[in-house]
């Protein structure tokens, strides 16, 4: 008969457990947006199959978007030197930036990147920015 007085106590469990539940899949489905929003996979294809070469920053841009609340979703405006039979072009690359790597995206700074032969994307080629 005591274990039926305390069945009041499952609504408020039953409603936590809910709640923790569901802050958890908002959690992973802001880590997804935040991949996608970093072109995470687009740049781990170019790392692959990209070949080294440099790019002078030509522009540096906040887009004034956060990643983790700790990287700056930067645009780059950058000039890109011939590689492996690809000219050299300018092309624009958004990446997340932490804010103590900024100055070394300043334009007039040279980067190690990658590019895709087959269709010119790029990928800056550091570790995690």
């Amino acid at each position: 008969m005591a274990s039926s007085n305390f069945w009041y106590l499952l609504i408020p469990l039953a409603g936590l457990v809910v709640v923790v539940s569901g802050a958890f899949g908002v959690m992973k489905l802001q880590k997804a947006s935040n991949a996608k929003a970093a072109g995470a996979d687009r740049a781990a294809h170019v790392l692959r199959v990209g070949l080294p070469t440099t790019a002078k920053v030509l522009a540096s841009t906040d887009t004034r978007t956060r990643i983790d609340r700790i990287y700056i979703l930067t645009r780059l405006r950058l000039h890109v030197d011939a590689a492996g039979g690809v000219p050299d072009f300018e092309t624009e690359l958004t990446v997340p930036l932490s804010p103590v790597k900024m100055p070394q995206f300043a334009p007039g700074r040279t980067v190690q990147i990658k590019v895709d032969p087959a269709t010119r994307e790029i990928a800056i080629d550091e570790p995690r920015l």
